[in-house]
């Protein structure tokens, strides 16, 4: 039985990087089925209870080292771990424990990663030095591929695939859920606009400018739901756009997980997001999206979705989100169908993350 230890941003109760985890895990399960898997978390009872593995702690450096001694392969990824815009301590992490299975003599697999950006000389010394030692790359986007290049990376093969999220398959996932959750909040009917708002830098402007635009589309009878992916990070800051709008809007307070939110999604008639993983949520099901970006992650993905680039948080302004509201919601069908489209071909470029995995297992013998 191969046995496999992942390292990723786990049991940090962020809906995104749950999702990916989940995603991971049921396409290798469908590739590998015999699979034993390790995860390291910042919560392993709850990362072991949610997803049915065997969890340790990330921070237990002593049994980490202990579970890639007895491991065949480790898996980083997958999401943005290399990058340094929210600090180095991200980089040394991960990178640390990839050295660690090298001097192991391990394999290491990079899983749909998205690199970047790397504005240190630390870090880009770190990952030139750790990532030209790996067996194996899968990046989410062309961005991350080059990123690696223009990094210095060049032994590994990458390949560039998608978003594990993006291998969800809609068709399984139960708007049902969705529906009550709105209900329980007192949705009576009408369209509904999520918005997933972050903090970030400690602004307050793109706020502000998000509640005009939540007022304006509540009294053409929308129905506006603020959506905080990362649990307790988000809720103050959708907090505060609901108290800066002169009309109501709800706070999706009451849901347990990432696939409440997936369900929600379901049900969404536009998605505005700063968060990557509430667009994906949201492309998922052909929900039209205008994306906020706080990160290059983000337009990278409207690319690959074939949806203009978003509007950058720092400098958003009323009169041009309200503009592109308006754009969108007058081409809301041949947006849907393009996102379903275009993500149905993403999902087989998502699922072949697995597959490479299966394929370095071959090369292995394991």
């Amino acid at each position: 039985m191969p046995k496999v230890v992942i390292s990723g941003y786990y049991g940090f109760y962020n809906s995104g990087d749950e999702a990916m985890l989940y995603a991971m895990l049921q396409a290798l399960r469908k590739t590998v089925p015999d699979l034993d898997i390790t995860v390291l978390s910042k919560d392993p009872v709850f990362t072991a209870r949610e997803f049915g593995v065997h969890s340790i702690s990330r921070f237990n450096i002593r049994q980490v080292y202990q579970e890639l001694r007895k491991a065949d392969l480790l898996v980083s990824g997958g999401g943005g771990l290399l990058q340094d815009a929210t600090g180095s301590k991200s980089i040394v992490y991960y990178l640390g424990v990839v050295a660690m299975a090298r001097f192991l003599g391990k394999p290491v697999f990079f899983y749909a990663q998205g690199i970047g950006p790397v504005r240190t000389r630390l870090g880009r010394f770190l990952i030139r030095l750790v990532a030209n030692r790996v067996d194996m790359v899968t990046v989410r986007d062309p961005d991350s591929r080059d990123e690696l290049v223009s990094l210095g990376v060049k032994r590994p093969p990458v390949y560039v695939t998608a978003d594990p999220v993006l291998g969800l398959d809609p068709a399984l996932l139960d708007p049902g859920k969705g529906r009550e959750i709105l209900a329980s909040l007192g949705f009576k009917g009408g369209p509904v606009a999520g918005i997933s708002v972050r903090p970030w830098k400690g602004l307050n402007g793109y706020k502000r400018v998000l509640a005009r635009v939540a007022d304006d589309l509540v009294a053409k009878g929308w129905r506006v739901l603020l959506v905080p992916m990362h649990r307790p990070v988000d809720a103050d800051s959708c907090r505060e756009v609901a108290d800066l709008m002169r009309e109501k809007a709800y706070l999706l307070n009451n849901y347990t997980g990432f696939m409440d939110l997936l369900s929600v999604a379901a049900n969404l008639d536009l998605a505005i997001g700063m968060r990557l993983h509430f667009l994906i949520f949201g492309a998922l099901f052909g929900v039209p999206l205008i994306g906020i970006p706080y990160d290059p992650k983000v337009n990278r993905f409207l690319q690959s979705v074939g949806q203009p680039p978003g509007l950058h948080v720092e400098t958003l302004s009323y009169e041009e989100l309200s503009l592109r509201i308006e754009e969108v919601l007058a081409d809301r069908a041949a947006i849907s169908a393009g996102l379903s489209e275009k993500v149905g071909r993403l999902r087989e470029e998502a699922l072949k993350n697995a597959v490479q995995v299966g394929e370095l297992f071959r090369k292995l013998n394991v």
